[in-house]
Formats: C-alpha cells, sequence, structure tokens
C-alpha cells in the first residue's frame, strides 16, 4: 500500500457535517482545478461504471485524451482514477495526494476542518486531470449526487442519469422518488440531461420536474431494437444499425443506449463518428460485471458479478437464467448485512442448485449469522465457509457434471478473489 493510501484510509468515510463545503474549500487551495477541465456527469444506483466505460471508450475512440474517475476500486486503488484507460501511476498519485494533503494541513490550521476519504481522492484526481491536460473528464458520483463532493463541478456537457433502485437508504432517503430528487441534485441550469431508458416511473417524474425547473433539455430516446442479448449483444438504436457489445445481459444494452445518447450530446464538440462510437461500444470492458471466466473441460466456468443490492442482484439473476441455460449454478454469495440481503437471497436462491454463504473483506461488515440464518430459510442446505478462497475450492469440490460457480454479493467480495479466480 503507498503511503498516498494509508493516508487516505486514515481519513474518516463520512464527515461531520453534509455539503460541498469542505470540498470547496479544499478545492479552492488547489485553485480550482476542475474549473480548467469539461466533464460528462454520471450518477444513478445502478449501472454508472458501465456506462462511463462505454462512455469513456467512445471518447478514447476519438482521440480525446479521457479521464475516468470511478469507485469503488476492484483490484488496485489506483483504478479510480484512470486517463485512456491507464491507471494513474504509484508516483502521480503520491504526488497528487501530497498536494492536497498540504492544502488540507493549511485549512486544518486556520480551524474547524475535517476532511473525508472521498474529498481528498476526488481532489487528487481532478489535479491529476488537469495537470495532464485531460480533454474531457467522465465523472462518476460516489454517493447520491446532491451533496456528493463531485458536485462541484460547474457546467458539465452532459449530465446523465442511469438505473434508479433502493440503495444508501440511510443517507439517500427511503423511497424511490426521494433517492432520484438526490440523484438528479446533480442537473444544472440549462444542462443537456441524459436519462436510463428504463428508467423506474417514479424516478422518471422526478427526473422530468428537474428537468423543467431547471431549464435542462432532456435528450429524447430513440426506437430500440434487442437482436440478441447475451455474452455478445447486438441490437440497432435508433439511426445506428447492428451495434454490438461485449458486457453481459439486457441491462448491459440499456446502458450501452445511455452512453450512445451522451455520445450523440458531444458528437460535434469532440469530433465523434459513427465508427467512433461502434468501436467504443465493443471494446469497451468493465470488469467484475457477470464476468466469465472459461476454465476447459475439467473445471467449472466462473462468473463474477460485483452485484450488491437488491435491483442489480436481479439483473444478475436474469442474466444468469439467460447465459447459462441448463448448467447447473453453485453461487458463492457475501453481502453486507447493512444492505437488503433477504431479497436478494431469495433471487439467488431461485437459480442456484447450492449456496454457500461467504465472508465480505470490508470493515462495513459486522456479522453474518443472519444472511446465513435467512439463507438457510430459502435453501436448508446451505453452508457458510467465512474464507472466500476456502469457499471457492469447496464451490468447486461439491458438485458432479456440467456447472457453473457465480461468485456475487459484494464489489468488495469480487475484487478479493478475481485474481484467484483468473489464476485457479
Amino acid at each position: 500500500m503507498t503511503n498516498a493510501e494509508k493516508y487516505i484510509h486514515s481519513l474518516s468515510k463520512f464527515g461531520k457535517k453534509s455539503g460541498l463545503d469542505n470540498i470547496t474549500r479544499l478545492l479552492e487551495k488547489l485553485g480550482n482545478p476542475q474549473d480548467k477541465l469539461k466533464f460528462v456527469h454520471i450518477a444513478g444506483t445502478n449501472g454508472k461504471g458501465s456506462v462511463s466505460a462505454f462512455v469513456s471508450q467512445i471518447l478514447i475512440e476519438s482521440g480525446c485524451m479521457t479521464g475516468l474517475f470511478t469507485s469503488p476500486f476492484i483490484e488496485v486503488f489506483n483504478e479510480r482514477i484512470k486517463i485512456n484507460n491507464q491507471n494513474i501511476s504509484d508516483e502521480d498519485l503520491e504526488r497528487c495526494v501530497g498536494t492536497v494533503r498540504s492544502a488540507v494541513d493549511v485549512l486544518k490550521s486556520e480551524g474547524d476542518y475535517f476532511p473525508i476519504e472521498f474529498e481528498v481522492i476526488t481532489a487528487a484526481a481532478f489535479l491529476y486531470f488537469a495537470d495532464q491536460k485531460c480533454d474531457v473528464v467522465v465523472l462518476e458520483v460516489g454517493l447520491g449526487g446532491r451533496l456528493d463532493c463531485t458536485n462541484v463541478v460547474k457546467n458539465p456537457l452532459v449530465c446523465a442519469v442511469c438505473s434508479i433502485s433502493f440503495d444508501h437508504t440511510k443517507y439517500l432517503g427511503d423511497t424511490i422518488e426521494k433517492i432520484a430528487a438526490e440523484k438528479c441534485g446533480i442537473i444544472k441550469q440549462n444542462s443537456r440531461v441524459a436519462v436510463y431508458k428504463m428508467l423506474d416511473k417514479d424516478a422518471e417524474k422526478v427526473v422530468h420536474e428537474t428537468v423543467k425547473n431547471t431549464n435542462s433539455h432532456l435528450v429524447n430516446h430513440q426506437k430500440l431494437n434487442i437482436i440478441k442479448s447475451g455474452i455478445v449483444s447486438v441490437f440497432d438504436y435508433g439511426i445506428y444499425k447492428n451495434l454490438k457489445i461485449n458486457l453481459c445481459g439486457v441491462h448491459q444494452i440499456y446502458n450501452a443506449v445511455l452512453a450512445l445518447d451522451i455520445a450523440e450530446c458531444i458528437k460535434d464538440k469532440f469530433g465523434i463518428s459513427e465508427e467512433n462510437i461502434r468501436r467504443g461500444l465493443e471494446n469497451a470492458r468493465w470488469i467484475c460485471r457477470f464476468e466469465i471466466f472459461e476454465k476447459g473441460a475439467d473445471k467449472p466456468d466462473f462468473i463474477i458479478d460485483g452485484a450488491h443490492n437488491y435491483d442489480g442482484v436481479l439483473k444478475l439473476c436474469d442474466t444468469a437464467k439467460s447465459v447459462l441455460r441448463g448448467k447447473k449454478i453453485v453461487a458463492v454469495f457475501g453481502m453486507l448485512n447493512e444492505k437488503d440481503y433477504e431479497k436478494s437471497l431469495e433471487e439467488i436462491c431461485r437459480i442456484s442448485d447450492e449456496l454457500i454463504i461467504t465472508s465480505v473483506p470490508s470493515v462495513r461488515q459486522t456479522s453474518f449469522e443472519e444472511i446465513y440464518k435467512t439463507a438457510k430459510m430459502y435453501k436448508k442446505d446451505t453452508v457458510f465457509i467465512e474464507d472466500n478462497f476456502d469457499a471457492i475450492e469447496y464451490a468447486v469440490s461439491s458438485k458432479n457434471g456440467v456447472f457453473s460457480v457465480l461468485i456475487a454479493g459484494s464489489l468488495y467480495l469480487a475484487g478479493n478473489v478475481r485474481k484467484f479466480v483468473e489464476n485457479f
């Protein structure tokens, strides 16, 4: 772990007060690097990372130096800050975080100032993207939108809203309308706004109200024709025919469509051609999103998915039923117990032949007892194996015949086991 990471992880995850005052003061000390950049700002419950990957790849194909800021990381911290698909180097991370830390120390000396992890990471990312003179930055919201520290950006080229569902209700509200209002907080006056084609109806109403109140322009959806969905999906959208993506599942088609709507908004500014769009959609990759590892005849295939809330698990299960038709599924499942795990477990049990509950490598996890008890209500022969790697070994040895091992429930779990599975 770098010194930069150690410093960041020494900070609190949540502040004493909500709002943008902390990040605003910090960025002012740094000379407001974000004001030198152009942004595509992306909010939503699920799909933000995939949409960001599609948009980023389209921009890269068009020749733009493209920054990408996402969270959380899967395998290495540096993944969170990328330019043209390359992680920030340890040296650049140390330099940028060091500069931010110096500014934090000055602010602390001036009075009551307590930065949180995400504020420091965001400020370091803005510094890096500005130093490298990025043409455009694809900026993923961390949590919510209205009070998220990415929301200091003033005039984003496009504000995008992905799928909205229940997650982080403690912070965002306990209804879809309240959650949608927080997500729509990124929409500025006179913005161009692109939204997920299959948005929840209650969320859609909030989007339309926000667009009206901010005098913004909502991108119209075009006709979508899904030709094939699966490991490789093919679809038509508006004037674009036979588009291909390699992210698996029908929901990824809708994520790609949102990315295409975003690209349409900025194609003249960045000279994005139809070929750039085609290649961008086809070449986009995003790990641990129904990521398949084929192991040959003597071993099962593995699928890793970071689905960590009910809506994500529902989409995962629909995809698994479609793609793994006829195959037995052994599920290795671990979810933070702060999540709505009951309904997620019900869905996982519905598609799996065998279920293994495992731990989630996160300080936010407190106990697996309730999750395990709930799982046994749906599937009596469920077993609990705390160690992630032992759980996978058990999954492989526990079944005969043709089957797949599905690992899901948490991005922390997915990141912890991905290399192990890759080398299995």
